[in-house]
């Protein structure tokens, strides 16, 4: 083939090449473009495809009212502030026209979305690059505001605005876009101004109807930048915004440059109130309430707007805050710490507490922080449960001796013998109260005993319970509002109405109702309490704190007041000097109407510095005298729970038990009038002849060298009446017929009580001072009931030596000179378990004769000699002596 022909065909194939290039990256191109607006149209339809123009509305912030109905505290979150909702009819045109000029001139013109604005920021955003921001038009700033508040700045979602913009300018009239756009906006840093409602409180105080030109002009110029034009903040800068905003609705036709002018005159600074905040004094409350509603709604009042309408007592809760402050106390010490819980006795309903000292919101809330309860929980936990599984009588007795071998002690360091179960709360012995949780505690066990603490609303999870519980020895302890929840199930004849500081939640967006104290009312039960036992420990409780003694004197005045006082210590083992000394500090009372438990105590920074509460413990007694008198005023009329159809009184002899009724003519003193429940009164009576013990005959003791008492009774007859309760009908009665002793100091304060089944043994008890020792026979089960007393003393320090030396003459003093050869010489011992010695010396001290004995006869003495007669006596601890010198003619 020639060669033209063969390069002519190349050609042509080469041309073939380039054209299908050319129509494949046509087709390329095609594609990509199609796919890229594909891509963005998925986008875009992605984005706008749920709109709802229900979703365009704020929710408002959450409001909390008192008992009164008033509004006392307003919610605020990131997302609502403490917006308040308003319609178009709250705005004033001049904050209309003012807003309009600022941010979107031809608002009430364009159909969602302003083209010549958006051209113009199109414009400035490609030569910038990338999306600089600008354009937007009310209703793109209301759509971004609500579908997009974080989204990233992108083509996709300014087209995805622009198209909600447009179904939303269609589905609403331009006044409620504006209206949905002010109620959602932020106008400064603070989220109390978000929503133009708030803001206009938050800058001014004032109602939005109330706004001014220049008002108007400074919340318009805030919406370009919130952050930098709050005036609070830059005051110079929204300034300068507000003035050019009034030159724009000059431009715009809506006020004269005369108006305009005038307003530019007026400071900024002397338009602004005070920024506006929650009272603070509430705060303990609004966490509580806060907690409250989102455990029983799972609904949380920042997010959800609703109104919650509570039983807080305004006035008592600023007095409460104000105590917890040290405003209206004087704490005496900077690290002091208190908490409180205030609520009405019979409904559960809380009306105030103390958060603790300078509480803010949020803070740890020392009215719900367990703390070690101490003596507090004596009434309900130890003679409560008596009463209710032990069939005891508010009249019952106990012995307070040495009965755990020195592992628990009185706050007194002292044993106080037989006392009442008043009389041991009166005066908070911990002997009693353990005792008497540990008969209950080996009756019924102590899962029924937590189970009885959770029915009067305390929580026990995690909680070991021993005897160091009966006084307040808790693993994790009792809060100040759970000690009110179990002093107001008592003083409500034992019904537990579970404590609550809210009457009812209102949700505003679903309109539904939660009616709280509705039906906590229609579930008041029973507790693990009686009735007639939870009466019992009421009774008990009023009569002894109308005494008025130690710290109850701070409620005397008041009328019908129950009270316990409670006090923690330290353990042994602390350190910084802290170890025994108090740590906790309570005081409960309630009446008739309202119920006050106090806490007090040091938090990590007083006890980091060694702080302890010893001198402090009169303080939780002053405060609820405080809060109990303010209430007083307060009150309704409303009296106790009314007297039990189960229970009932009658007079017993004291101090015996099984209890047994006194017959006709016993002593006022041996009885004791008590409340019964029903079914458990004694028939029995008292035979004062056949109850009788026995004479007691003897009863010697002597020291020996530990130190310790040995003593020695006449044995009982019949002997098997201390080993054997049937005995006699005596014993059958009363209990073992034991030997006891008691040793007091020469005041008469009991040191040590010790009961024995043998007639002679050693007592438990090392004497260190001169004591007085007793010894009678005594009951096991009426330690009051006892046989004649029979006393010794033991003097360890002798006094001087008692001693006589006689002649026939007469008495022989130091020094004399005597006729006689014959000499009687006495000492009179200061004990008779005490040895001594007389001794004859001559003029030169050399021993002619001794004798180990308190009396002796000296004769054969030579006329003209002079003798030295030596008398001592000792006790083994200590020895006096006495010389006599004598010369014979």
């Amino acid at each position: 083939m020639p060669a033209n022909k063969i390069m002519k065909q190349l050609n042509i194939m080469k041309q073939l090449n380039k054209k299908r290039i050319i129509i494949t990256c046509i087709i390329i191109f095609s594609l990509l473009v199609v796919g890229g607006l594909g891509f963005l149209g998925y986008g875009i339809y992605k984005d706008t495809e749920a709109f709802d123009a229900k979703k365009l509305l704020s929710s408002g912030a959450s409001v909390m009212y008192d008992k009164n109905g008033e509004a006392i505290y307003t919610y605020g979150s990131e997302e609502n502030g403490t917006r308040e909702n308003i319609t178009y009819e709250d705005l004033p045109q001049v904050l209309v026209d003012a807003v309009v000029a600022a941010e979107d001139s031809r608002f009430f013109e364009h159909n969602g979305f302003d083209l010549p604005r958006i051209a113009k920021a199109a414009i400035t955003n490609l030569a910038a690059g990338h999306i600089r921001g600008g354009g937007s038009t009310i209703t793109q700033q209301l759509i971004k505001k609500t579908y997009f508040p974080n989204a990233e700045k992108t083509y996709t979602r300014k087209l995805s605005e622009i198209f909600l913009a447009i179904q939303a300018d269609k589905q609403l009239s331009k006044e409620e876009i504006l209206t949905l756009y002010l109620n959602k906006i932020y106008f400064g840093r603070s989220t109390n101004s978000i929503g133009i409602s708030a803001a206009c409180r938050y800058y001014f105080n004032k109602d939005v109807s109330e706004i001014t030109l220049p008002e108007a002009a400074l919340l318009a110029g805030s919406l370009n930048s919130p952050y930098n034009f709050d005036p609070y903040y830059c005051l110079d800068k929204a300034t300068t915004r507000r003035n050019r905003i009034l030159n724009l609705m000059v431009t715009h036709g809506y006020i004269t440059q005369e108006e305009c002018d005038e307003a530019k005159k007026v400071k900024i600074e002397n338009t602004l109130a005070t920024p506006s905040t929650n009272n603070s004094s509430l705060a303990a409350y609004v966490d509580l309430v806060t907690e409250e509603v989102k455990n029983r709604t799972g609904l949380d009042p920042k997010e959800v707007q609703m109104n919650i309408y509570t039983y807080c007592d305004k006035e008592t809760q600023e007095l409460a805050t104000a105590i917890g402050n040290g405003e209206k106390y004087d704490y005496s010490d900077e690290d002091m710490r208190m908490g409180g819980a205030i609520q009405s006795s019979q409904d559960g309903r809380v009306i105030a507490l103390i958060g603790g000292r300078n509480y803010s919101y949020g803070n740890l809330n020392f009215a719900t922080t367990k703390q070690q309860p101490g003596s507090s929980v004596k009434p309900f936990l130890d003679y409560g449960l008596a009463f209710e599984y032990l069939d005891w009588c508010t009249g019952h007795s106990i012995m307070d001796d040495d009965a755990y071998g020195g592992k628990f002690k009185n706050w007194d360091r002292q044993f106080h013998g037989m006392v009442t179960v008043s009389n041991a709360l009166e005066n908070s012995w911990n002997i009693p109260a353990i005792k008497t949780f540990d008969e209950v505690e080996q009756k019924v066990g102590n899962k029924k005993i937590k189970t009885a603490m959770e029915s009067i609303g305390i929580n026990m999870d995690g909680e070991s319970i021993g005897l160091a519980s009966a006084i307040g020895g808790w693993t994790n302890g009792i809060s100040p509002l759970e000690m009110a929840s179990a002093y107001a199930t008592i003083s409500n004849n034992g019904q537990y109405v579970e404590s609550h500081t809210i009457n009812y939640i209102e949700v505003i967006q679903t309109g539904k109702v939660y009616k709280i104290d509705q039906e906590i009312q229609d579930n008041i039960k029973q507790s693990a309490y009686s009735k007639a036992s939870a009466f019992m420990v009421r009774e008990t409780m009023l009569d002894y704190t109308k005494n008025g003694s130690g710290n109850y004197a701070y409620l005397s005045g008041l009328s019908n007041v129950g009270a316990k006082t409670g006090t923690s210590n330290w353990d042994s083992k602390k350190g910084k000097g802290m170890a025994g000394k108090s740590r906790d500090l309570w005081m409960s009372a309630y009446s008739s109407e309202y119920i006050c438990s106090v806490w007090m105590g040091f938090a990590k920074e007083g006890i980091d510095k060694g702080k302890t509460t010893s001198t402090y413990k009169a303080y939780p007694g002053k405060v609820v005298q405080t809060l109990l008198k303010h209430l007083e005023n307060k009150g309704t009329g409303k009296s106790y729970p009314s007297q039990p159809d189960d229970v009932e009184q009658a007079t017993i002899m004291k101090g015996i038990y099984p209890y047994v009724l006194p017959t006709e003519g016993t002593s006022e003193d041996t009885v004791i009038t008590a409340w019964f429940k029903k079914g458990t009164v004694p028939s029995n009576k008292l035979d004062s002849d056949a109850y009788n013990l026995n004479q007691l005959n003897s009863f010697d003791i002597s020291l020996n060298s530990e130190n310790k008492i040995n003593y020695q009774f006449t044995p009982y007859s019949p002997e098997n009446a201390t080993s054997d309760e049937n005995a006699t009908e005596a014993t059958k009665l009363f209990g073992k017929v034991q030997y006891t002793v008691v040793i007091s100091d020469n005041s008469g304060q009991v040191l040590h009580q010790e009961s024995f089944a043998s007639p002679t043994g050693t007592i438990n008890y090392i004497v260190t001072q001169n004591v007085k020792v007793t010894g009678y026979y005594s009951y096991e089960k009426a330690a009051d009931r006892t046989s004649n007393k029979i006393e010794k003393e033991i003097q360890l320090q002798l006094t001087n030596l008692n001693a006589v030396v006689k002649s026939n003459q007469g008495d022989v003093n130091d020094g004399s000179t005597i006729h006689s050869s014959t000499l009687q010489v006495t000492i009179h011992l200061q004990n008779t378990n005490n040895t001594c010695s007389i001794t004859l010396l001559d003029s030169n001290g050399n021993i002619i004769s001794s004798v180990n004995q308190s009396s002796a006869t000296i004769s054969n003495l030579a006329s003209g000699n002079s003798y030295s007669i030596k008398m001592s006596e000792s006790n083994g601890i200590s020895t006096v002596e006495k010389t006599v010198h004598i010369t014979v003619q």
